[in-house]
């Protein structure tokens, strides 16, 4: 399993039991916050249960669930204040997924020790107890709980378990963002805040890495301005998309207008991004860890017509490689180059980069498509992929003196910084829809100043301005012949 070790900080305990998954360990992470209400504090308990160590047994024809017989104790050493028992199962699901839940239950001020005892009710041998001290001291001075990660969060008016003030909390006991997580987010809550003064307060947070022997770095910062009030949410969201793999600790402090510390947090928590720990341009991946990525489950037919629609985006020795990879056989190549260019588009997901990608490359394809290549292929097709549609299309096919064109216009450019930046494609050989880019303004693109002469050569090589065909740029003016009014004007 990926998970190595467990942290716990004050009230909220992580756990993460990692390492060497033994038979019948069950795996579990919880999280525990000390709230309050105006009359009294709760405590709240979140477990999540890897699937992996549990026993999911068929429900039906069609659905596998796994139960769990879940006990919490909250003692003092000799006398028990309060305790849930209850079985906790998972929805019925085709595959195994993880169980989450939540509990919650008034708890007293004072020391205590929590109990989570946990056992497969499938298997009586695999069982998991875990022990914690609990402090609960929530008072009437400014108060600042323990910061709750989330894997995700969101509007929602119903009454679900995970729902506080309107907002749909999913809980990640186990403090590890995997490598498609972007987002790190957490939730607490302020008690007394109007004691910080008429002008508010900030709620400052932070993330660091851990670098070893006591050394951080400062990777992350955010903070919050909170109006006076008895009772306040905080609820932040931080990118994390280009963090490295590795150990980090998120800080939450709770500070007066004059910047003045009155509490703080701190929790920590594992990031897997493994994408971003190599150079990717440069390292070589093995087979084995090359099929854990999307490209090990794309034939080969599938895996040519990607990296051809991915040619449509290369240029210089990069395109020069491509063609070298698509000439050959090698598939470990093809499939190493393919996951390479999507994880730099997207390091966290390059599959759903590529999914996307193919999406629209499919499409283009099929609009585009010549009879003598990929849609994507052709020049128009390379065009609508690299920059996106054009704002507007003029299409010309009655023009006596010359072939078919089309001018693409685009109003602004972000490649080039560029406004009103035009294309013009011709189809000289009349064959399909093959049109070739004939003239383009953008920077970088084709710039042909004989544009005009070329597009009327076949039918109009007798009608240039001036008497050097060689040198001419400009046809003169007839009333049929509109290509650089269309180019110039609109």
């Amino acid at each position: 399993m990926k998970r190595s070790s467990f942290f716990r900080f004050g009230r909220v305990l992580l756990l993460l039991l990692w390492g060497v998954k033994e038979v019948n360990a069950l795996d579990a992470g919880v999280a525990y916050v000390v709230y309050a209400t105006p009359e009294r504090p709760y405590l709240e308990v979140n477990i999540e249960i890897a699937a992996s160590s549990v026993t999911f047994r068929r429900a039906d024809s069609l659905h596998l669930q796994a139960s769990v017989e879940v006990l919490l104790l909250v003692r003092t050493r000799e006398v028990v204040v309060n305790y849930e028992k209850y079985l906790l199962n998972s929805p019925l699901v085709t595959t195994p997924r993880d169980l989450l839940d939540v509990k919650r239950f008034f708890v007293a001020a004072g020391e205590y020790v929590l109990e989570v005892m946990l056992s497969d009710a499938h298997d009586a041998q695999n069982s998991r107890t875990l022990t914690y001290p609990l402090r609960v001291e929530v008072g009437t001075e400014p108060y600042l709980t323990e910061p709750l990660l989330l894997r995700s969060y969101r509007r929602d008016s119903t009454n679900h378990p995970f729902v506080k003030h309107g907002i749909f909390l999913e809980p990640l006991p186990f403090a590890y963002y995997e490598q498609r997580a972007t987002k790190l987010a957490f939730y607490a809550e302020v008690y007394h805040g109007e004691r910080l003064g008429s002008n508010g307060y900030a709620v400052r947070y932070f993330v660091e890495q851990e670098l070893g022997n006591g050394r951080t770095l400062l990777v992350a910062t955010g903070a919050q301005r909170k109006k006076p009030s008895r009772l306040d949410a905080v609820l932040a969201a931080i990118d994390i998309s280009k963090l490295k793999s590795g150990n980090y600790t998120l800080t939450v402090e709770l500070r007066t207008e004059y910047n003045e510390l009155i509490a703080h947090r701190k929790i920590t928590f594992q990031r897997s991004n493994p994408l971003l720990d190599i150079d990717l341009s440069k390292a070589e991946i093995s087979e084995e860890e090359l099929n854990k990525y999307f490209v090990a489950d794309l034939s080969e037919e599938n895996l040519r017509y990607s990296l051809r629609a991915v040619s449509a985006l290369t240029w210089g020795d990069d395109a020069e490689l491509l063609k070298n990879l698509l000439a050959g056989s090698d598939l470990y190549a093809m499939r190493l180059y393919l996951l390479r260019h999507f994880a730099g588009k997207n390091p966290n997901d390059p599959e759903a980069a590529y999914l996307e990608y193919m999406r629209v490359a499919g499409a283009v394809d099929k609009q585009f498509y010549s009879g003598f290549r990929h849609g994507f292929e052709t020049d128009r097709g390379r065009t609508f992929l690299r920059f996106g549609r054009p704002n507007d299309v003029i299409r010309v096919d009655d023009d006596p003196a010359a072939p078919p064109y089309e001018i693409w216009v685009y109003f602004d450019f972000p490649k080039t910084l560029q406004r009103n930046v035009k294309f013009l494609f011709y189809n000289p050989s009349l064959a399909g829809e093959d049109f070739i880019l004939l003239h383009s303004n953008a920077r970088g693109e084709i710039n042909n100043p004989r544009w005009e002469v070329i597009l009327y050569s076949r039918n109009a090589i007798n009608q240039i301005e001036g008497s050097n065909y060689h040198d001419a740029t400009h046809m003169q003016r007839n009333f049929n012949r509109n290509a650089r009014r269309f180019f110039e004007d609109f």
